[in-house]
């Protein structure tokens, strides 16, 4: 008798613990199910924005902070960079010449020889290499480019060999170099995009950014003469805020072109545009659509990190919160 009670009791016991424990499930389901009703969506990601018109051939802009191209425009075309290819010139001068800078530049009969914008190389005025780098940079000198080429290459084939395989490291694949001044040349040309990636690259050079984002700079002679000369890149000049370079061209076949940056708040935006009449207006655009389009993402990053951590989990058990 007393172990048919105690049966009882224990079977009691059993299907009273079965209860509480649908109870249990039943209640954390309810809660489970109201967290997920209570639950605010997780922050909305900013809704891209269709890339500025422009009347360039092409054009692009590039993060970069981030290595992220925002907007484009036959960013890939294959077109030709005029004064623009100084850009590789300069910063290949600057890594692989630095021992040199301090040296007299190599002046030649070819670099004397120069078509188009010139500073008037000769040979009874020698210059360094650094000073030289100003020359090429701000007044475009065709003969300065060359004489940078081969004082750094040590001949004018072995730095064009070098030009084409920094191009390949920094990952610009549209392009070929035949030449360090963008004189036209079938075999010379680059795209928007690729421009935009060597800039960006040039610009974490300190030395580079020092050159660029002159708007004058006295360049010194090796007897001690120097000259005032004025960057022809209007960009600069125009009040733009945060712009510091880069480079300007211009030739028949390339039209007027612009490699033109600025930072803001720590973020660094490259602009490239092609054979546009209007690239000293069009630039100050696409940088403004550039830092919004930052601006937006970094509030939406800051709603992120401010997100509960509670919504969070709910969020992420629902697939809904974004990879991070």
């Amino acid at each position: 008798m007393a172990r048919r009670k105690q049966s009882k009791r224990r079977i009691g016991c059993i299907r009273l613990g079965i209860i509480m424990v649908m109870m249990l499930f039943v209640l954390s389901a309810v809660v489970f199910g109201l967290l997920v009703l209570l639950t605010p969506e997780p922050p909305a990601p900013p809704v891209p924005l269709p890339a500025p018109a422009t009347e360039a051939k092409a054009a692009a802009l590039y993060d970069a902070n981030r290595g992220e191209l925002l907007a484009e425009k036959n960013g890939v075309l294959r077109i030709y960079p005029a004064s623009t290819t100084k850009v590789l010139t300069c910063i290949i001068a600057l890594e692989e010449g630095q021992d040199k800078l301090n040296d007299p530049a190599v002046i030649s009969d070819r670099a004397i020889r120069q078509d188009g914008t010139n500073i008037g190389l000769r040979r009874d005025m020698p210059i360094s290499l650094r000073e030289l780098l100003y020359g090429m940079m701000l007044v475009s000198g065709n003969d300065s480019a060359v004489a940078v080429a081969e004082t750094t290459g040590g001949s004018y084939d072995r730095f064009v060999a070098m030009m084409n395989e920094k191009a390949v490291a920094i990952g610009a694949i549209h392009s070929h170099f035949a030449n360090p001044n963008g004189l036209t040349d079938p075999d010379h040309y680059t795209s928007a995009e690729d421009m935009v990636k060597i800039s960006a690259y040039a610009m974490k050079n300190p030395e580079f950014r020092d050159i660029v984002k002159r708007v004058t700079y006295p360049m010194t002679y090796m007897n001690g003469i120097y000259r005032d000369v004025e960057n022809r890149n209007e960009f600069l000049s125009s009040g733009y805020p945060g712009a510091n370079g880069v480079k300007t061209g211009m030739t028949e076949a390339a039209g007027e072109c612009l490699v033109a940056s600025a930072e803001q708040d720590g973020e660094l935006l490259i602009v490239s545009l092609y054979d546009d009449e209007k690239r000293f207006e069009e630039v100050k655009v696409w940088l403004d659509f550039g830092f919004e389009m930052i601006r937006r993402r970094k509030a939406y990053e800051e709603a992120l990190r401010r997100e509960p951590p509670v919504y969070k989990f709910i969020n992420q058990l629902m697939g809904k919160e974004p990879h991070e």
